[in-house]
C-alpha cells in the first residue's frame, strides 16, 4: 500500500562519522522556470539545512523573468546540454566506451521504445552520468516524465541509485506502464499531495511506498506584508493554462457582471492561452474590467496579493488527465491573508476545507464559482473570517523549514546508501 511514512533507507544510516558531505545531485529539466518556484526553494532550504546540493539540467529554458534567487544559481548550474551538438555526442561517446554494457543495456531499451524521444533520452542520460562523475553521489529527480526518463537511462548504464519526486502534470498525464518502468528502480517516491500518493498506488503500483512530502513557503516573505485590498479586486496568479481553468473564471466574471456585481479581476502569469483568453474576454464584454499582467516578479506577485480582495483559481482535469497538484498561489494567498475561492481538484481540498479555510466549488461549473465569488465580495464578515482561518493553515502547515526537513534526512539517507551502493559496485558490477 502507498502510504506517509518517515524518511529512511532500511539498513542504512548515516553512521558514527555524521551524514555524508558529498553533494546530492538534483536534476530537472529546465532551470530557471518561473512557474517552478517550488523547486528553487526546496533546493536552497535544503542547502540551508545542511545538505550539500548540486543543481543539474537538462536545459536553459531562456525565460525573460527570472527570481534573484534563481538568477544568482544560474552559474553553478551543470546543463547537460550545451548547445554544441558536436561536443554532446563527444561527451555520450566518452560515457559509452567507458560503460559497453550499460551502454548495451540502454541501447535495448531505446530500441524497444521505437521513438525519437527515446533516443533523445538515451544521449542525455549518457550526458548525466558524464556529469556526475565517478564520486558516489545520490542523484534526485523532479518530474516523472522526461527527467526521470534521463536518470532511468543512466541507472542502466552505471547502476546510477537515484530518487524521484512526482508533481501534477507528470504523473497524470504518463502512462502507467512508462512511469512503472522509470519509477521501479528509484530509491524512494516523493510527491505533495495524498492525492498524488492515491493516484499513484491507484493506477501505477500499489506496493511501492510513497512519501507525501508537502510544499512549504517561505513564510517570511509573507509575514510583513500590510494588506490594502482594494474593493472588489479579484487576483489570479497561475500559468495561463488550460488546466486553471481561467475560461470558467471568464464565465463566472461574465454572470457576475450581468448581474450587476461591481468587481475587477487582476490575473498574473504567461502561457499558451493568452490569445484564446484575449478572444474570451472581448466575447464576454469585460475587457474593461480585467488587467492581464503576464509575468511578474515574486515582489511584484506579493504586492498583487496585498491589494486583492479575494483569490480565485477554477483548476480542472483535462480529457488527458493533466490537473494541478496543489497550486501554490493558493497557498501563497493564504500567507498574505487573502479570502481564497477554488476548485476542489486533486490536492486543493487538502488546503481549502468549505467554509472554514476557504470556498470550494465544483470544477467546470462557472456559476458555482460565480456564486461563491459573489458571497466572498458581498459578505465582509464571511471573507474576513475565512481569510484570517487561512492564513492560520498557512503559518501552522505550510512553513518552509518544517516541509523540507523529511526531506532533508531522506536525502542524507540516500547519500549514504549511494556510498554503500557505489563501493559494492565497484567489488561487484552491475550485470
Amino acid at each position: 500500500m502507498t502510504s506517509v511514512r518517515e524518511p529512511g533507507v532500511s539498513g542504512v544510516g548515516v553512521g558514527p562519522a555524521g551524514p555524508s558531505t558529498a553533494p546530492v545531485a538534483v536534476l530537472v529539466k529546465r532551470f530557471p522556470r518561473l512557474s517552478e518556484t517550488f523547486i528553487l526553494h526546496e533546493v536552497l532550504e535544503l542547502r540551508r539545512q545542511g545538505l550539500p546540493v548540486r543543481l543539474l539540467a537538462v536545459m536553459n529554458p531562456g525565460e525573460a523573468v527570472v527570481h534573484p534567487e534563481a538568477a544568482a544559481l544560474i552559474t553553478e548550474v551543470t546543463y547537460l546540454r550545451n548547445a554544441h551538438p558536436i561536443l554532446e555526442l563527444r561527451s555520450a561517446f566518452q560515457t559509452a566506451r567507458r560503460h559497453p554494457r550499460g551502454m548495451a543495456r540502454a541501447v535495448s531499451w531505446a530500441v524497444g521504445r521505437r521513438s525519437r524521444a527515446a533516443w533523445r533520452r538515451l544521449l542525455d542520460g549518457l550526458l548525466l552520468v558524464q556529469a556526475l562523475g565517478a564520486e558516489p553521489v545520490h542523484l534526485h529527480v523532479h518530474f516523472a516524465n522526461a527527467p526521470t526518463t534521463v536518470a532511468f537511462v543512466a541507472h542502466l548504464v552505471t547502476g546510477q541509485p537515484y530518487s524521484v519526486t512526482m508533481h501534477a502534470k507528470d504523473l497524470y498525464t504518463t502512462p502507467a506502464e512508462q512511469l512503472r518502468e522509470r519509477c521501479s528502480p528509484a530509491t524512494a517516491l516523493v510527491t505533495c499531495t495524498t492525492a498524488n500518493a492515491a493516484y499513484y498506488a491507484r493506477t501505477v503500483d500499489a506496493e511501492s511506498p510513497v512519501h507525501v512530502y508537502p510544499h512549504g513557503l517561505a513564510l517570511d516573505r509573507f509575514a510583513g506584508v500590510r494588506r490594502h485590498a482594494v474593493p472588489g479586486r479579484i487576483l489570479t496568479v497561475g500559468r495561463l493554462v488550460p488546466k486553471k481553468g481561467y475560461l470558467d473564471l471568464v464565465e463566472a466574471c461574465r454572470l457576475l457582471a450581468h448581474r450587476g456585481v461591481s468587481f475587477s479581476w487582476d490575473v498574473i502569469g504567461e502561457g499558451p492561452l493568452r490569445p484564446q483568453l484575449d478572444d474570451a474576454l472581448a466575447r464576454a464584454g469585460l475587457t474593461e474590467r480585467v488587467r492581464l499582467w503576464g509575468s511578474l516578479a515574486q515582489r511584484e506577485v506579493i504586492e498583487a496579493y496585498a491589494a486583492a480582495e479575494l483569490f480565485a483559481l477554477a483548476p480542472v482535469v483535462l480529457p488527458d488527465g493533466d490537473r494541478d497538484g496543489i497550486p501554490n498561489a493558493v497557498l501563497e494567498a493564504m500567507a498574505v491573508g487573502v479570502a481564497v475561492v477554488a476548485t476542489g481538484v486533486s490536492g486543493v481540498p487538502e488546503v481549502i476545507e468549505d467554509e472554514s479555510t476557504g470556498l470550494l466549488a465544483p470544477p467546470g461549473n462557472p456559476a458555482a464559482l460565480a456564486e461563491r465569488i459573489q458571497r466572498l465580495l458581498t459578505d465582509a464578515e464571511l471573507r474576513d473570517r475565512l481569510a484570517a482561518a487561512g492564513k492560520v493553515f498557512a503559518v501552522r502547515r505550510c512553513d518552509l523549514t518544517n516541509c523540507v526537513a523529511p526531506m532533508t534526512a531522506l536525502l542524507r539517507n540516500q547519500q549514504a546508501a549511494a556510498a554503500v551502493s557505489r563501493h559494492i559496485s565497484r567489488v561487484e558490477p552491475m550485470r
